[in-house]
């Protein structure tokens, strides 16, 4: 019975289904067992064969799709080829491959915001590791199949000729040589003249330039004086100049202030420190200037001795009065324009916070120990 429960069965009905449930050897049972072991088998070479074209598929086909081209260094010089016809998505796929930039859709969308889709231009370039969307379509649209040679703010002049070197395939200690030679070039630059050392450190401006095939050290390094000579130009030196300053003296201050700011909006108040120490005859105190004068880098420790070298460029010192001999770096347009007119404060000093992610100021010694003690770690 279907309910399972034991009852007696009528006399041979039983008997006939017992024996029927004993089938004999070789019979229905056996045979339905058979097909079940062949059934079985099946499957497991289904899926035996399945994990073979898995592993393969693991080894040999998903590296490729997953795998994401890596960037170049940067300033690593890498050479791309745009074909002709080419659609905005197809060169920010061949920019990514070649590892110029990180992610196509950032491409497509800077092009897109500035309408300039159609004015790509086909052509072999030669990029830099690290440099913005924003140089990469100025190349393209220009069609300048040369070299990018991008400058940032605040490199010092033997950075500029290791970059160009790298960059445009120049010699490097040529590019150094020349610029310390100002003064075989003050005649086309008057603002060269008395430059300390013979040095054209701060008067490389920083920025991008489209460089030819072929360019010569002597022609790069003109361009960099012809557009300094151009941004100085829409300086207002009004202030300064009532403060007794020449440009020559701004220009200096100018490469303090670049390599003491964290951001632009923090340099017209840091220029203000610079401003007031002088009025007060105070050393100028900075240690950006001991960097410079004992040729260490800003991730390096200043020791005892370095701040008390008698580098012309040391502030640190306290014996040093007044400006450092000549600028420590090459400064954008920014902190010329701060250290040409600063802000008015009373402020005497500052430290950049790091656990505040700001530039502290001061107006005397003892407020400035005290937020030393608490923000200066």
């Amino acid at each position: 019975m279907a309910s399972g429960k034991h009852s007696t069965p009528k006399k041979g009905s039983g008997s006939q289904k017992a024996a029927a449930s004993k089938a004999p050897k070789g019979g229905k049972a056996a045979q339905a067992s058979k097909a079940g072991k062949n059934s079985l088998r099946g499957v497991l070479l289904v899926v035996l064969a399945l994990a073979v074209v898995v592993c393969a598929f693991a080894v040999k086909v998903a590296p490729r799709l997953f795998e994401q081209p890596a960037q170049v260094a940067s300033g690593e010089v890498v050479t791309v080829e745009i074909p002709a016809g080419s659609s905005t998505k197809q060169i920010a796929d061949i920019l990514k491959e070649s590892g110029v930039i990180a992610r196509e859709s950032e491409f497509v969308d800077a092009v897109k915001y500035r309408g300039v889709a159609d004015q790509l231009k086909a052509g072999t370039y030669r990029f830099v590791g690290g440099e913005d969307i924003s140089g990469i379509i100025e190349a393209m649209l220009t069609g300048n199949t040369g070299f990018t040679l991008t400058i940032p703010e605040g490199f010092t002049a033997r950075k500029i000729a290791d970059t160009a070197a790298a960059v445009c395939e120049l010699d490097a200690d040529e590019f150094y040589r020349l610029t310390m030679s100002a003064s075989s070039y003050e005649n086309d630059y008057p603002f060269l003249k008395g430059a300390y050392n013979n040095s054209m450190e701060g008067y490389l401006f920083p920025d991008t330039y489209a460089v030819e095939y072929g360019t010569s050290p002597d022609a790069v390094i003109r361009m960099m004086l012809d557009n300094f000579s151009a941004q100085i130009a829409s300086v207002d030196m009004s202030y300064a100049s009532s403060k007794n300053l020449t440009t020559q003296d701004v220009v200096i201050l100018a490469s303090m202030v670049e390599k003491e700011s964290r951001r632009d909006s923090d340099k017209a108040q840091i220029a203000s420190v610079f401003y007031n120490r002088l009025h007060e005859g105070m050393s100028l105190g900075s240690d950006v200037t001991t960097y410079y004068a004992v040729g260490k880098e800003l991730t390096e420790e200043l020791t005892v001795s370095d701040l008390s070298s008698d580098s012309p460029y040391n502030t640190r010192n306290p014996e040093h009065r007044g400006l450092p001999a000549g600028p420590i770096c090459n400064p954008g347009l920014a902190s010329l324009k701060a250290a040409a007119h600063p802000d008015e404060t009373d402020y005497l000093y500052f430290f950049y916070s790091q656990s505040r992610d700001k530039t502290m100021f001061y107006k005397n010694q003892a407020s400035f120990d005290q937020g030393w003690a608490k923000y200066g770690q």
